[in-house]
């Protein structure tokens, strides 16, 4: 019997920006939710960031959200279900003249993708002093301040 090595593949999701350019992060620490300027924190080479409002910090993927999580693991479950499915139609093609075994493989599985952006409407922009660059907090996180979420200053507003 012979045995064939798994195949990897790799997968990237991508976090989509909202209508005015702004990607949804979830800090790990309070869970409240920010917004960072999609174009700005691209350009970034941010490893860890800080969350706007406690200030504490963490790598990068830990703020990705809830949302954004359930998304991707959406995505890699349909991968995973299509590469079984072409695995077996494999089988079933392979053993289609044989006469003792007979395996069907039947239709496609079907995997509903979640929608990956919530839009998080009470979210105000403020511009942040230290590195200005711009992020969206809750209306009283701007009130009291906020933490930069790339240099971890806390940045106060009139």
């Amino acid at each position: 019997m012979q045995v064939n090595e798994m195949s990897s593949k790799t997968i990237q999701v991508s976090i989509p920006a909202d209508a005015e350019g702004y990607v949804s992060f979830q800090c790990p620490h309070c869970e409240q939710r920010f917004k960072l300027g999609a174009d700005e924190f691209e350009d970034s080479d941010a490893i860890n960031l800080f969350c706007p409002s406690c200030g504490l910090a963490h790598e990068l993927d830990h703020f990705y959200s809830k949302e954004f999580i359930d998304k991707a693991m959406s995505i890699v479950e349909q991968e995973a279900m299509e590469m079984i499915y072409n695995m077996f139609k494999g089988l079933e093609r392979k053993n289609r003249g044989n006469k003792f075994v007979k395996f069907k493989t039947g239709s496609k599985p079907k995997v509903y993708i979640k929608e990956m952006y919530e839009n998080i409407d009470e979210l105000v922009e403020a511009e942040l002093k230290c590195c200005k660059k711009h992020l969206k907090v809750t209306v009283l996180d701007r009130l009291i301040g906020v933490y930069c979420s790339y240099c971890g200053v806390k940045n106060d507003f009139e």
